[in-house]
């Protein structure tokens, strides 16, 4: 007979706690008002278990376990809580300089394998790059979507997330003639775009999300510095408020448009990279394509 209390709430409720404890936490954590939780890969990976020196795949369960204990207390536990902690983050291993893509690469295939019959439950996971040249972009996807392949990873799930700057600033409410100084919101500098590995219409809901989640950002940032000059006393911005809200749809419909271009352009990139149908195009000299990821430089990953 269970006696346990916690074990006697309903599953929703216990699903309710599990969030708190497990969405989010950990000692990798990246979470801000515009970014779900993402777990790097590279904490599975750099801190191994000690059951990882014999198999050597990581034991994602009993890394997790570390830092979340609750995951070790009963078996019906582990299974609902582990359950929710994949569902729930996102777990993205981000390059931060170019010379460390390898290492990532093969972090993330480690991550996947160590995952084994639970990867099904990852919502999401992948690679992030800051600022990519066009031939690392064609590489990664082309190392992503044979990691997809090979992996069998639903669609939806594996992701390459391109962080990029704005080509231009936003145009100030006020800019003194002969000062150095504007009035203007600080906007983000960084915009993020997912590509989701062979999936393009679930790219393009990702840009739609993240231009209404951007443009949103940019309205609370028009709002804040109004409220601020209006509190001031400053009573030019009444002359200026409408010309500067119009001012500021234009450049960001101009900012959506040049990352919508980017976009449209990397999902031909990937387009092209998808194996082709048996029989389509195929020759006598045509080299079959791997089974497994290569590293990016073309060896067996």
């Amino acid at each position: 007979m269970n006696k346990s209390l916690f074990l006697s709430l309903p599953r929703e409720i216990r699903d309710i706690i599990y969030s708190y404890v497990l969405v989010g936490l950990g000692p990798s954590r990246h979470k801000t008002a515009r970014c779900a939780p993402a777990f790097y890969i590279h904490d599975f990976c750099m801190r191994p278990s000690p059951a990882t020196q014999k198999t050597k795949v990581p034991d994602v369960l009993a890394i997790t376990a570390r830092d979340h204990p609750i995951l070790n207390t009963c078996r019906q536990l582990s299974d609902e809580g582990f359950d929710m902690f994949l569902s729930s983050n996102e777990f993205v291993q981000d390059i931060i300089v170019t010379s460390l893509t390898e290492s990532a690469c093969k972090f993330i295939s480690s991550f996947i394998k160590g995952l084994g019959s639970k990867k099904h439950m990852v919502r999401r996971m992948g690679l992030a790059i800051e600022e990519p040249d066009g031939e690392l972009l064609k590489k990664l996807l082309d190392w992503l979507i044979m990691l997809r392949n090979a992996e069998r990873i639903k669609s939806g799930v594996l992701v390459l997330r391109v962080k990029l700057r704005r080509p231009t600033k936003s145009p100030p409410l006020f800019s003194p003639v002969g000062e150095s100084w504007t009035i203007t919101p600080k906007d983000e500098d960084l915009m993020t775009l997912n590509i989701v590995i062979g999936d393009e219409r679930g790219s393009w809901r990702d840009f739609d999300k993240s231009m209404i989640s951007d443009w949103e950002g940019r309205q609370r940032g028009t709002d804040r510095v109004l409220g601020a000059c209006r509190a001031s006393g400053m009573e030019s911005v009444k002359d200026r408020e409408i010309a500067w809200r119009n001012e500021r749809r234009q450049w960001w419909e101009a900012t959506r448009e040049t990352m919508r271009e980017k976009l449209e352009f990397w999902l031909k990139v990937m387009r092209d990279l998808q194996p082709k149908p048996k029989g389509f195009g195929a020759c006598k000299d045509q080299i079959p394509r791997a089974q497994k990821p290569r590293g990016l430089l073309g060896e067996a990953a």
